[in-house]
């Protein structure tokens, strides 16, 4: 059976949420329909793509399904510093279920939560009475998910930094002080429902970063099957789901859907004026879905949408929402054919005026894209922390930056003395250090000739007449393999003026510390007004 998918704004107008909308395309359903309640933090980044496999298997087997971003998190309304955290995603699943209700007509809704959903899902289970069915896939309990987040705190980058109001970093995503009570305190009762599905395996391979995450087809078939045994054999015929709300506003910036040929994004721009600045382009961060890693592109999208500037956050095909039909096509950052794709998405932008930007394979992309594409109207490519300038099939998407990362912290540490005492108390491993400086020297190692492919296409943007500037963190190797690969040429075009770069402090590859985000994002504000706001 075939599905339809069908991205929707719901709830307030003031705090909307965004959300896909699963049903079986030939229009025959059961009387039966699921909310998804996703995962939290990076879990819900990394978990994205099996969540649109499990709402696709739902609607195959005739059963409706809603798939959405909480209060705070994702394309919705919100941030994650709010206030009653905590309450604000348990409403959000009472006010998706009120939405598929209206959408499937189906007089009878479930949930389905993952991880910390799955515990969100079980205390709207037990207060309400119109909760048909309740599946669990690896629920937690409040308590110990909140001493998981401290303790992912404490392994990250951003360990030694000092909060002033409590609250901490797991994963790049913010937990105030508020929120890691709330959690603690979540302790569901028994639901009301009878009907309850809970599968305690750790879904571990679901949870690994996106480019290796792995979907998990057999608790999806062992799902569906039990839905389909409590829905029973009784179907309808859908009824039109109407007009639904393809816009939000989100403070000063207007969002909207584009859809084409497979390809989904989300269009931020001005909601008060119009712009003649150019458009920007965000292209996937590896295999992270549109709203980037630690939400970063949400963040930027709103951020220069704000400052005039439309901005369009899309998913190559095989990635997010960008659904492609060979599956085994899915989940590569690194497409053959990106360029195409990026020259097809900026001629459907319709500017006459874009600039390409992304990280790590985004920045790739965008690079690739602004050397090769002499008739698009790229005026710049924006390169943020990229992991290679020339990749070749076969090559790790791993990211090779915990040991670049590790060895910039020690060197910063070694310049204190309170960081020479932490080593002789053996509160720094010497084996970490050890395998650190290995890594380091690995890097070093690597022949230091200039890379032909990095100067052609240096030579091949600037010649266009196109701007080019590179960002860096600080702890990530992306500066060394542009200087180890074209110093020379970099240094001499800098001088020129032809290429802006510059490094954000204390930052890593993904920017995972909200005061890193908003340097970068500030940066790139700053530029971007700098250099197009009279023209």
């Amino acid at each position: 059976m075939n599905v339809t998918r069908t991205p929707l704004y719901f709830g307030p107008d003031a705090r909307a949420l965004f959300g896909w909308y699963h049903a079986p395309a030939d229009g025959r359903q059961r009387e039966l329909a699921i909310v998804i309640c996703p995962p939290l933090g990076h879990e819900y980044v990394n978990s994205h793509r099996s969540e649109r496999h499990l709402a696709d298997a739902l609607a195959r087997a005739g059963i409706p399904a809603l798939r959405f971003d909480y209060d705070g998190t994702g394309d919705s309304a919100g941030d994650d510093e709010d206030p009653a955290r905590v309450a604000a995603w348990s409403a959000s699943i009472g006010t998706a279920m009120t939405t598929l209700r209206a959408l499937a007509h189906a007089p009878r809704i479930g949930l389905l939560g993952i991880r910390l959903g799955a515990t969100l899902a079980a205390a709207v289970a037990a207060e309400r009475d119109d909760v048909d069915c309740l599946v669990q896939w690896a629920p937690v309990r409040g308590r110990a998910y909140a001493r998981e987040l401290k303790a992912l705190h404490l392994t990250g980058i951003n360990r030694d930094a000092v909060s002033t109001d409590g609250s901490i970093e797991p994963g790049g995503f913010v937990v105030t002080e508020e929120t890691q009570r709330d959690l603690g305190a979540l302790s569901p009762g028994a639901p009301r429902t009878t009907r309850v599905l809970t599968l305690g395996e750790r879904f571990d391979e679901m949870f690994l970063p996106p480019h290796s995450a792995v979907v998990p087809h057999d608790a999806i078939a062992r799902t569906v099957d039990q839905l389909i045994a409590w829905s029973g054999d009784a179907m309808q015929c859908a009824q039109p789901i109407g007009a639904l709300r393809e816009t939000a506003t989100f403070g000063d910036a207007r969002e909207s859907f584009v859809r084409f040929d497979g390809i989904f994004g989300i269009a931020s721009e001005p909601s008060s004026r119009k712009s003649d600045a150019p458009a920007i382009l965000l292209v996937n961060a590896g295999s992270t879905h549109h709203v980037g890693p630690n939400r970063l592109y949400v963040h930027v999208a709103r951020a220069l949408a704000q400052a005039g500037f439309r901005t369009l956050r899309f998913d190559l095909p095989g990635l997010g929402d960008s659904v492609i039909d060979d599956v085994a096509r899915e989940n590569d950052p690194y497409l053959p054919e990106s360029s195409d794709v990026l020259a097809d998405v900026v001629a459907r932008l319709h500017a006459p005026r874009v600039v390409l930007a992304g990280v790590c394979s985004g920045a790739h992309a965008s690079f690739h894209a602004a050397a090769g594409l002499a008739s698009a109207p790229i005026v710049e490519s924006i390169v943020i922390n990229p992991l290679t300038f020339d990749y070749q099939r076969g090559m790790s998407l791993d990211q090779p930056t915990t040991s670049y990362s590790e060895w910039q912290r020690y060197l910063r540490s070694m310049r204190t003395l309170a960081g020479w005492k932490r080593l002789f108390r053996r509160e720094t491993p010497l084996s970490t250090i050890v395998r650190t400086v290995i890594d380091r020297a690995r890097l070093l190692a690597k022949p230091k000739k200039g890379d032909p492919t990095i100067e052609r296409n240096l030579r091949a943007i600037v010649g266009a007449g196109r701007q080019l500037t590179f960002v860096f963190s600080q702890f990530d190797p992306g500066y060394e393999l542009l200087m180890l690969g074209a110093g020379p040429t970099v240094r001499a075009l800098r001088k020129e003026g032809r290429i802006a770069l510059w490094r954000i402090a204390n930052a890593t590859h993904t920017f995972e510390s909200k005061a890193t985000r908003e340097v970068m994002i500030a940066s790139l504000r700053e530029h971007l007004t700098r250099r197009y706001a009279s023209t």
